[in-house]
């Protein structure tokens, strides 16, 4: 009676039922064909093939290659012993079958004695047929049929290992098997059994088997010197244990927690079934990059398992982990480790790409370069959310709804005695030796199934299994997601769009358009890694070195534009304007780079005025009347806001938008690499680079830093337009001055608020006047001091250039004799009803208008195109999302009751 494939699942519990039933039949074939037709027999062949193939999911030796494998090519001791004479023939001729054969001699010599090409065609040696009849073969002529009669198991399993690793396994399958196949082999007469020292009549090497098995014999039974064991694995000289540097992630209230539904959760998920699919083992050798490799794997899976279109493609873990630390919790990348959650972010914000294209093993710097990103794109992350780690029933209904779990753990000194079992043992005496990511796969009875980045020579090929008490104990963090829907965006436009916060859609889409345009700038005025848009000293290069030659190729002249965003905005809210001035910007062979430098100052400088609010005293009668006396209300904010960190705040935004211009900082690298990589470079051909700047508010001091160094590397800067500018008239003076004297500065445009506008102005409704007037009344060097008569104080405060009362005042006559009749320089007083088509338009009607004003905007793109009818672009329309800023300042307007549209953004 044939064994069926219900009897080989009662000993193989982790095999899939699909695999049982397709291998069933060669099985009984081959048991028949070489005398394997008794209960022992049986029980002793089937139990050796589950221990020795993983349940029959392994016909075929996992290749990294791993040490051990560059072992298996000439010229080698092993080499020589497997008969491999040609490059490539370990990988050709690797371990194959459930008893596996390796090597070319014994693919040789097999083949002639089945009457098989193997030596032509080794990749039949992994199908069901011609492997069941070489393990036969094998069974047959080294004796162990007689071995089985006489019921030495321990001496079979020394025939086929070489020693007696993994005997409990072994012997487990077998007490299994002698129950399970007692049906299919009634009792019958026995055949004499071999003796237990006889010489085989065949034999061969099995490669990396037979090495470790001869390294460590469970009895003390060695076979000579070979190289030292650990953990039932060979290790080679040199071999140290990966780094353990995961980390847990912080508490985040914006997690969305994974809920189980009522899907059915099976009693147990077989890691058969998870086999199937084929994800391959990776390996991170001695790097702390888990969180990477463990999300890789989580990738290949979904992308292999996805019903549309299967992707087979391998991702790179590399983008993943340097993602990770890109988006953690710990600033910058210039460390190992990091968190789930950091990973999960960054796939999730930009996508992952394939692993040739950004390689693992061999990283080089050059980051996300558009190549990348537009790859990563077509592999998105869709939903994700976090599982409760100490939930038992969650974490197995979401295996069951997804099929797998990314996961951080404390690991321990058993995952480091793992054997071919794959069973983690924890010991009460086990010392934890770091943090580790990894995927978890299945579930039994015992505990949860995971897919190890640690090579497939670690533990069950790869796999091990972690008790539900280990797990408890020292499990820290568990994700589950769904993969997104890819989307490609043709038109620059849509790039805006969806980058807009309204739009709630991944990075991953506008990356790739963006990248080449941001410069960002962290503490200190230093190069920013972290973030949406970080940049490293690397990818800045690739802006200059490849991104500006690429997109400026056809151009008549090369036109760049430095921008510089105010210090009322955010990082989102500066790329989602840069993305909608990119489109007539390029339209108009302008190149835009867009200094991006998390300021954010209007959170910063709302929180002041409302705790300034809260510190004032009541005034008895005249608190009752303060909103008729509002300038009086100011007076008493400005101190009081002063000493309550706003002088401080914006003394350290000042101090990082000049930081950014000194050495080492990214207005001093943009400088340079303009000087070395743009202008005169033969790519050029000859056709001239002008250079622009742009600044909104503190981008003005921003800038005033990048002016001196673009003048030190001998470049001239066509055009300097200043947009509410809220530098000091001193600071101007210091720095753009003497560089608009020498002419080095070829125009300059200046535009500012009327002083009604900015009286009319007002500083998240606390404060009654714009923020320039606060910042020259408080938050300089010199502060206001109110007089009996508000126009004139006891004293003033610092001059801002950005203000026109200064500019009408003494203080600013330098300023103001810049735009004497006949000169280049143009002052533009807003709101004003000009042409943007004259360059002098503006309808900005407070102090953060100016860098979503339509006419604003129009007419700075055309006076830096020189009001060339032929560059201008085309329309004259711009599109602008409203930034969260803006946002905010109408819904106040309609809470207030004015319902005023200011026409702003």
């Amino acid at each position: 009676m044939p064994v069926t494939s219900q009897q080989l699942a009662q000993l193989m519990h982790h095999a899939s039922p699909r695999r049982l039933n397709d291998f069933a039949p060669p099985l009984n074939a081959a048991m028949e064909e070489f005398g394997i037709n008794t209960l022992r027999r049986a029980a002793a062949f089937i139990s050796q093939i589950a221990h020795e193939s993983g349940e029959l999911a392994f016909m075929e030796e996992l290749w990294g290659p791993t040490e051990v494998q560059e072992r298996y090519e000439p010229e080698t001791e092993l080499s020589k012993r497997l008969g491999n004479t040609e490059p490539g023939d370990g990988k050709r001729f690797r371990g194959r079958g459930p008893i596996q054969l390796t090597g070319r001699a014994n693919y040789k010599r097999f083949g002639a004695l089945l009457r098989l090409d193997l030596e032509g065609c080794p990749e039949q040696a992994s199908a069901p047929d011609a492997g069941f009849r070489i393990a036969g073969l094998f069974w047959q002529k080294k004796g162990l049929n007689e071995l089985a009669d006489a019921g030495n198991f321990k001496e079979i399993t020394r025939r086929i290992n070489g020693g007696l690793n993994g005997l409990a396994q072994r012997e487990k399958f077998h007490a299994l098997a002698l129950e399970a196949l007692s049906a299919a082999f009634p009792a019958g007469a026995v055949r004499p059994a071999l003796a237990a020292n006889a010489e085989p009549e065949l034999d061969f090497d099995r490669g990396a088997e037979a090495i470790r098995a001869m390294a460590q014999d469970h009895e003390g039974a060695g076979r000579g010197k070979e190289a030292p064991v650990r953990n039932g694995k060979i290790k080679e000289p040199g071999a140290t244990r990966p780094k353990l540097d995961a980390r847990r992630d912080t508490m985040d209230f914006r997690d969305l927690m994974y809920v189980p539904t009522l899907i059915e959760v099976p009693s147990m998920i077989r890691l058969g079934d998870y086999l199937e699919v084929g994800v391959p083992i990776l390996d991170q050798g001695h790097e702390g990059a888990c969180t990477g490799y463990g999300l890789a794997t989580v990738a290949n899976y979904l992308l292999r398992r996805r019903h549309v279109v299967p992707d087979c493609t391998l991702v790179s873990a590399r983008m993943l982990y340097d993602l990770a630390r890109r988006y953690d919790e710990w600033p910058g990348e210039d460390y190992e480790g990091s968190s789930g959650r950091g990973a999960m972010k960054g796939w999730h914000k930009h996508g992952v790409c394939p692993e040739d294209l950004y390689p693992s093993r061999h990283p080089d710097r050059k980051g996300l370069t558009k190549e990348r990103t537009s790859e990563a794109s077509k592999r998105p992350l869709g939903a994700y959310f976090r599982v409760n780690h100490q939930d038992l029933v969650a974490m197995h209904s979401a295996i069951a709804e997804v099929g797998i779990l990314y996961t951080t753990c404390a690991v321990h000194e058993g995952w480091f005695r793992v054997d071919s079992s794959g069973v983690i043992e924890m010991r009460e005496d086990d010392k934890l030796k770091g943090g580790h990511a990894f995927a978890i796969v299945a579930y039994d009875e015992e505990g949860f199934w995971l897919q190890n980045s640690w090579g497939p020579t670690w533990g069950r090929q790869g796999f091990g299994r972690i008790s539900y008490d280990d797990w408890l104990r020292n499990g820290t963090d568990v994700w589950v997601a769904r993969l997104g829907a890819p989307v490609t965006l043709r038109s620059v436009e849509s790039t805006a769009a969806a980058h807009a916060a309204t739009a709630g859609e991944s990075i991953a889409y506008t990356f790739a358009a963006l990248r080449p345009h941001i410069v960002s700038v962290g503490n200190d005025g230093r190069l920013r890694a972290g973030g949406d848009y970080g940049v490293t000293t690397e990818s800045l290069a690739h802006v200059f070195d490849d991104d500006i030659r690429r997109v400026t190729r056809d151009w008549d002249k090369v036109r760049i534009l430095l921008y510089a965003h105010g210090g009322l905005v955010n990082e989102a809210a500066a790329v989602q304007r840069l993305a909608e001035y990119r489109p007539s910007l390029l339209q108009g062979r302008v190149y835009p780079l867009a200094f991006i430098w998390r300021s954010d100052y209007w959170t910063t400088l709302t929180n002041i005025l409302e705790d300034a609010v809260r510190r004032r005293r009541p005034e008895g009668v005249l608190d009752a009347t303060k909103d008729f006396l509002l300038d009086r209300i100011d007076d008493a904010l400005e101190p009081v806001a002063r000493a309550l960190t706003g002088k401080s705040a914006w003394d350290e935004m000042k101090e990082n938008a000049l930081d950014a211009g000194r050495e080492g900082g990214a207005a001093w690298l943009v400088a340079r690499h303009l000087k070395e990589k743009v202008a005169g470079q033969p790519w050029l051909q000859g056709r001239k680079v002008e250079i622009h700047l742009v600044g909104h508010s503190a981008g003005s001091i921003l800038h005033a830093g990048l002016v001196p160094r673009l003048l030190e590397q001998g470049l001239h800067i066509e055009s300097c337009t200043l947009w509410a500018p809220a530098c000091t008239i001193d600071l101007f003076n210091e720095y753009y001055l003497p560089a608009l004297k020498d002419r080095q500065i070829g125009r300059l445009a200046l535009y500012v608020l009327s002083d009604k506008a900015e009286r009319d102005d007002n500083c998240a409704r606390i404060y009654n006047k714009s923020l320039l007037y606060l910042v020259s009344n408080a938050f300089e060097e010199r502060f206001r001091i109110p007089g009996i008569h508000e126009d004139r104080p006891f004293r003033e405060g610092v001059p801002i250039l950005g203000m026109q009362r200064w500019l009408d005042d003494k203080a600013g006559a330098a300023v103001k004799a810049l735009f004497a009749a006949g000169s280049p320089h143009l002052l533009v007083v807003a709101p004003n009803n000009a042409d943007p088509a004259t360059g002098s338009a503006s309808q900005a009607r407070h102090h953060g208008d100016f860098d979503d004003d339509q006419h604003t905007v129009l007419s700075s793109f055309n006076a830096i195109l020189g009001l060339d009818r032929a560059a201008k672009p085309s329309g004259g329309v711009l599109k602008f999302h409203r930034n969260a800023g803006s946002l905010r300042e109408r819904r106040l307007d309609i809470e207030a009751g004015t319902g005023l549209d200011r026409q702003r953004r």
